[in-house]
């Protein structure tokens, strides 16, 4: 009788541990970016995410021609001698997952997938299409997005960590 209740408390203590790591999702992304690229962080509502930038600039002749826009307009031109480094948090705004699928441009959430990072040489596209969507209504009300432009040629390093709260 003490190995059935022993194996018993294996299990599920197995069985916990596997439910508390499926919980926990990275994204990595090294991209070499030219032109104008946009890079798009996206999220289930039901997942926090942390998100480690650094953009590495190209330098020709002791100068850099790269330049990081925001999604409010604001810029700022990438030094010659630095990398510029910074972190995105999404937190959990949701309630635990339903049933959460949008796959459009730049954006690939799912329940099993609810953190993406997308690189997109063609930033226009992306643009026109996140300032035509309506944020409040389903299924777009389920995920966040956070974006920005790089302009100009540079490494961008991309490092992130959620898990479903």
């Amino acid at each position: 009788m003490k190995k059935l209740w022993l194996l018993l408390a294996l299990i599920i203590i197995v069985a916990s541990q596997i439910a508390v790591l499926s919980s926990f999702h990275s994204l990595s992304s090294n991209t070499w970016v030219d032109g104008s690229t946009t890079v798009v962080i996206s999220k289930a509502a039901f997942a926090h995410l942390r998100v480690e930038i650094d953009i590495m600039p190209e330098i020709h002749n002791g100068q850099s021609n790269t330049t990081l826009i925001f999604p409010n307009g604001t810029y700022t031109k990438i030094p010659a001698v630095t990398h510029y480094k910074f972190s995105v948090i999404l937190p959990s705004t949701g309630p635990l997952p339903g049933s959460v699928a949008i796959q459009t441009e730049g954006i690939n959430i799912s329940d099993n997938h609810p953190i993406d990072v997308e690189t997109l040489s063609n930033s226009t596209i992306f643009q026109n299409q996140y300032s035509s969507i309506d944020w409040k209504a389903p299924p777009y009300s389920t995920i966040s997005v956070y974006w920005f432009t790089v302009q100009g040629n540079a490494m961008v390093n991309i490092q992130g960590y959620g898990a479903r709260f």
